[in-house]
């Protein structure tokens, strides 16, 4: 289901009930440019990484959002899948609230999408808006000062004072004998732009608090309203201030609610997709990497990312390979030992009967695809089904028989005639087939992963580090197959600067130094030039006596060791 601008509001509804009845959601964006990093860099700290990321999120957007929910339907045996695609525009939704939004975009980027047909015109003008928290709140309260009058004054230029003393003549002469005016009941000011109109809202307010300034098209209409009047125009305001507010914080109602479900949400490849949904929805990402993974744990304690599963699963190495893109995962989950489980799309929901890859509702789809067959391929080699009770010997009988009926010439009996006449009655029950799905539930009772879910959660892939991956809910992990080496400084000691340590490492071949704390770090090389272990020795001679140095892998042995007892 695509969702314009005009028919956000109302889409909704629809939005919520897909969230509130699914399992698990996908989600997928396309976005103006990509991250490039500078240099030549194929190793990078971190910190560096996280900040590469956080940098790309000024610079870009987000300008289509895929959403899509996955419902287990126990009748049918089967998930039932309700895809939404967004576009998504820095405009207004009303006309009045336009956040002036300056970002970047890609000719590379634009050039993919336009060959992939994306409708560009579509997104400029039927793009949904939106607001992030502060932008919302800073709208709130400017309105609310708007409908207390509660306003600053501004300076009354010489040009307009003729216009201010013509209208506070008008106002006056009404004032004191209504019947000698025009209209009994009130003064309509003529404007002819904002600033006129501002200018009859101060002096009504400042001079004339018993009456009210009503903005109309085109003019200002001054009257005096009784009690009950004045209690009605609040409620009014207060009502088209929520509906207002409603519609300018726009798309971002969408990330509200896929938060507030706390339900698990599912990406592939998704650290750069959740960088710019928090950035560009919510608020700026903090400076700090582990402040952002707070945040994002807060916003989305749940995530899963499919291309880290396949790359983290030793039961899916074998199977799948290491060519891991979204492509590539659709076709090889189409064979038949990912036949589990049975997903169809609502019918409701035909938009995707038909490929449409890198439409970003199409490619959330697909990916919440793959994660149901990957996790349920692990779920049946960790806890494979016990074997199927073996048939009784009167069920094999009536079987053969039947058989033996059936190659003769379908001999069937009166008695079968009689019962299969039944078949033209009508069912009083509406039956539903069941497509015998295994389902594999992803949280338990207490609305934790599950035990094989949770080896995967809140893990993402990471490239071009020398980690595993990384990991929002803890420290990341070394990549074990790295050359490299763990630096831990003794309590007492002093840990080296980085200048101390480019002079001891750089002769071995290009590196990185990624510091854990004050008192630890990886170096990891790229391509280090000699024997692991000899490099040790030297490094050990040129570092103080107070730093002690493992390589990676005696590192990772170390910690396992430590962790399995």
């Amino acid at each position: 289901m695509e969702i314009a601008r005009h028919q956000f509001l109302s889409s909704l509804p629809t939005v919520q009930k897909a969230i509130d009845e699914c399992e698990f959601m996908a989600i997928d964006t396309e976005l103006s440019g990509l991250h490039r990093p500078a240099g030549s860099r194929r190793l990078d700290t971190l910190a560096n990484r996280y900040a590469e990321y956080r940098e790309a999120t000024r610079r870009f957007i987000i300008i289509q959002f895929g959403l899509c929910t996955f419902k287990w339907d126990e009748p049918s045996g089967r998930y039932i899948a309700k895809a939404f695609n967004f576009y998504i525009f820095p405009t207004s939704m009303t006309g009045k609230i336009q956040p002036d939004r300056l970002f970047l975009t890609q000719a590379q980027a634009f050039d993919f999408l336009s060959k992939q047909g994306f409708d560009f015109n579509k997104w400029i003008y039927q793009g949904i808006p939106y607001l992030t928290v502060a932008e919302e709140e800073a709208y709130v309260q400017q309105a609310r000062r708007k409908m207390s009058e509660d306003m600053p004054d501004i300076r009354i230029d010489d040009k307009e004072k003729s216009f201010v003393e013509t209208a506070k003549q008008r106002i006056d002469a009404w004032i004191q004998d209504p019947s000698k005016t025009d209209d009994k009941d009130g003064v309509n000011i003529e404007t002819r732009n904002a600033y006129q109109r501002r200018l009859i809202y101060q002096e009504v307010r400042k001079h004339y608090p018993d009456l009210t300034a009503d903005g109309r098209n085109g003019f200002i209409r001054v009257v005096k309203l009784t009690d009950k009047q004045r209690e009605k125009r609040a409620k009014d305001q207060m009502f088209k201030l929520k509906k207002d507010c409603a519609g300018a914080v726009g798309f971002r109602r969408v990330i509200d609610m896929i938060s507030a479900s706390r339900k698990p949400v599912v990406g592939h490849n998704m650290l750069l997709d959740m960088c710019h949904v928090i950035a560009q929805f919510i608020q700026p990402l903090p400076e700090d990497v582990q402040d952002f993974k707070k945040l994002a744990r807060k916003l989305f304690p749940c995530i899963a990312d499919t291309k880290y599963i396949c790359a983290a699963s030793p039961y899916l190495q074998p199977v799948i390979g290491t060519a891991t893109s979204l492509e590539i995962l659709r076709s090889e989950t189409n064979r038949d030992i990912f036949s589990n489980p049975r997903i169809d799309m609502d019918m409701e929901f035909p938009r995707y009967i038909n490929d449409m890859q890198h439409e970003a509702g199409y490619d959330a789809y697909i990916t919440g695809i793959s994660f149901l067959k990957l996790l349920s391929y692990v779920e049946n080699q960790v806890n494979p089904p016990p074997p199927p009770p073996p048939e009784p010997e009167h069920v094999k009988e009536e079987k053969k028989e039947r058989g033996d009926r059936e190659a003769n010439g379908w001999d069937i009996s009166d008695d079968e005639e009689e019962e299969d006449s039944k078949w033209l009655e009508d069912d009083p029950v509406d039956e539903v087939y069941n497509y015998g799905s295994i389902h594999y539930p992803l949280r338990d009772m207490h609305g934790e992963p599950t035990p094989v879910l949770a080896e995967f959660v809140n893990k993402v892939t990471m490239v071009r580090t020398g980690f595993v991956c990384f990991d929002f809910a803890g420290p990341e992990k070394i990549d074990e197959t790295m050359d490299g080496f763990y630096l831990l400084c003794e309590p007492t000691a002093t840990f080296p600067s980085d200048e101390a340590l480019q002079q001891v490492f750089e002769s071995h071949g290009r590196h990185i130094v990624d510091r854990i704390d004050d008192k630890s770090a990886f170096v990891v090389y790229e391509n280090i030039q000699g024997n692991v272990d000899a490099i040790k020795q030297l490094i050990m001679e040129q570092l103080s006596s107070g730093v002690v140095v493992e390589t990676i892998a005696d590192y990772v042995k170390r910690v396992n060791a430590i962790s399995l007892n």
